[in-house]
């Protein structure tokens, strides 16, 4: 009696089993043919859709952890690192790993990609991208009961090998994308008699459709709105929303709604326009949420090297501006030969009146603000140096040999920093040599080196000949760039003068002002303005590149047009991209401008934190009115 009883509450028992084995099994497979979701699939849309492979333009890696359900013991995480990198002729390749766990089951898994960008009118875009990889599935079966060697689950194995695969196709225009993915191309049963599962083609079990847009308010501000639609044969169809706001392109903050999920929050922080570090806090599902606790996922991407020139299309999170920093700086270099232009044809005009006379806005013989390793020419003579510049060819110069100075000789320029000078001398067909005092940066100067080839020389119409000295320099990524600096070449006996006394050629203490006492009532030296809390106020005049009525902070003062764009430029080098140069009739100079606005308290408070930084200490506030 009690054998037959043993045995009923045995085949209970394994009846029971057996179904749990179903009922975990049945979760198990649904799970697994889950595509992954993410929160912060905005950084890298490439784990959503291999065709995105390449779009940051650059080499790109991005990690992300996501732990889900806090409150919950051995809820599901997921780690997940990506890569991907556009090759020439459109081609893009990446390559991703990721490792999940979701109670007894574990899956890790790599995949390779290839992408491919289709042109279609340099304003329109398709994108093509497949993935394929394998991975291994660890059950826990030994969780499950005590007799693990029932013979009811003895077929089954503990770990078994699957193959994954997705696709997927994009169109872009400007900011704007849509597309969709195929995210699991074969199915497969985690839980397998089998070593290898046998993979099962079923493209559209899963799909995912993606837009989004980016819209720029201002070169500072921008907002990103994404929409997703999930499609799925094996769990309920999903919608999600997400709305992204770019502040100052250094940090963002957002928020989702995905449905059956909750409310997301999302927050960021970008780094030299290289490191993106994202966080997200998921509140979870509001009928469940205070039993599971929230979900978080932290995302890291990172830039690798420079921008590839040959990627022909490229649309990034971490690089969000308008404008790339590449295009930021050719724009800034063609609004350069703008301004070029127009003042070698307004010269040519007043020469074709017969006007011999040098017009009022360059006719002063006042030495330039900016230090240099030669006298400063007056603005007449910058200007012609500066048409026959945009016009007179350049020769090669190898001839140029780099000499080293017992002692570094070294200044401290107007702006209070350390400089070092880096000396060339050529040997003329005469015993007389010719010498080049090129003033570079102390902190710098470690960091550079002169080439042994590919100087450049240039003869101006008034005589002056300008090297251009080749540098080299490696770059944080330990790539060699290549730099061109001009400079006067000068005679032996005004190097010896430079050696002697470095700081001669700085702008003397007792500084003539120049300008129009009709314009202005305001004639203190720039160094007194820099001490000074004082705005300088102005009537706008009549030069061709005259600043606008407005509120400026003023972080340089140059009597010479191409000096104040070399300055404007290495600002902008160094982060400052508002960064332009405009003329004052009233003072008789070129002024770099760092900063704008109608609001002249905010322009003071700039100010005032620009004063705090090394490059800015000397920034003072000038005023312009009709």
């Amino acid at each position: 009696m009690r054998k037959d009883s043993n045995f009923r509450f045995y085949r209970s028992a394994r009846s029971g089993f057996l179904i749990l084995i179903g009922i975990i099994g049945n979760f198990i497979t649904a799970s697994a043919q889950q595509p992954q979701v993410y929160n912060q699939f905005f950084m890298n849309p490439y784990i959503y859709n291999p065709a995105y492979a390449g779009v940051e333009g650059h080499a790109t890696f991005f990690l992300t952890h996501r732990n889900q359900w806090a409150n919950i013991e051995s809820a599901p995480t997921l780690s997940d690192f990506s890569f991907h990198v556009p090759l020439k002729g459109g081609v893009a390749i990446g390559a991703s790993a990721f490792n999940i766990t979701q109670g007894l089951l574990e899956t890790s898994a790599v995949k390779v990609t290839g992408s491919y960008l289709v042109n279609i009118d340099r304003t329109h875009f398709l994108r093509f991208g497949m993935s394929l990889g394998a991975g291994i599935n660890s059950v826990n079966l030994n969780e499950l009961a005590d007799a693990a060697g029932d013979p009811a689950i003895a077929g089954f194995l503990d770990e078994s090998t699957f193959f994954l695969g997705d696709f997927g196709m994009t169109y872009h225009f400007g900011h704007f994308n849509v597309g969709f993915a195929l995210p699991n191309l074969f199915s497969y049963n985690p839980i397998t008699q089998t070593e290898l599962s046998s993979p099962e083609f079923s493209p559209v079990d899963n799909v995912l459709f993606k837009m989004n847009y980016r819209g720029h308010v201002s070169d500072d501000f921008a907002f990103e709105p994404h929409l997703i639609y999930r499609y799925s044969s094996v769990i309920p169809h999903q919608y999600e929303a997400v709305l992204i706001a770019h502040l100052y392109h250094i940090a963002w903050v957002g928020g989702s709604y995905r449905q059956d999920s909750g409310i997301i929050g999302l927050a960021g922080a970008k780094i030299k326009e290289k490191i993106g570090l994202g966080f997200s806090y998921e509140l979870g599902n509001p009928n469940i949420s205070s039993q599971l606790g929230p979900t978080l996922e932290v995302t890291l991407g990172y830039h690798l090297g420079t921008k590839k020139e040959h990627a022909e299309h490229v649309s990034s999170f971490i690089k969000s501006h308008r404008l790339s920093a590449e295009e930021r700086a050719k724009k800034a270099e063609l609004e350069r030969e703008r301004q070029l232009a127009a003042l070698k044809e307004s010269r040519n005009q007043q020469e074709n009146a017969g006007d011999e006379s040098q017009p009022d806005t360059v006719g002063s013989n006042t030495p330039d603000t900016e230090a240099s390793g030669s006298n400063t020419p007056d603005t007449g003579t910058s200007l012609k140096r500066l048409e026959a510049a945009a016009a007179i060819p350049t020769e090669r110069a190898d001839d140029w040999n780099h000499r080293e100075e017992q002692e570094p000789v070294t200044r401290t320029n107007q702006f209070g920093e350390e400089e070092t000078g880096i000396r060339l001398e050529k040997q003329g067909a005469s015993e007389e040599k010719s010498i080049v005092f090129s003033w570079v940066p102390s902190s710098e100067a470690e960091n550079l080196s002169v080439a042994d080839k590919g100087h450049l020389e240039r003869q101006l119409p008034d005589g002056t000949k300008e090297v251009g000295i080749k540098y080299e320099k490696i770059n944080p990524e330990g790539e060699t760039e290549h730099i061109i600096k001009w400079d006067r070449a000068i005679s032996e006996n005004q190097a010896e003068l430079i050696v002697s006394n470095p700081d001669m050629t700085e702008e003397q203490h007792e500084q003539i002002e120049k300008g129009n006492p009709q314009l202005t009532e305001d004639f203190r030296t720039h160094e007194e303005l820099a001490n000074s809390k004082d705005v300088v106020s102005t009537i706008r005049g009549s030069h061709l590149l005259e600043l606008p009525a407005g509120n400026f902070v003023i972080g340089g003062a140059f009597s010479v047009f191409d000096n104040a764009v070399n300055y404007s430029d290495e600002l902008f080098l160094e982060g400052y991209h508002d960064t332009f140069v405009g003329y004052s009739s009233a003072r008789g100079y070129y002024y770099v401008v760092v900063f704008q606005s109608p609001n002249i308290n905010r322009v003071k408070s700039k100010r005032d934190q620009f004063r705090k930084r090394n490059n800015l200490s000397k920034a003072w506030v000038l005023e312009v009115t009709e």
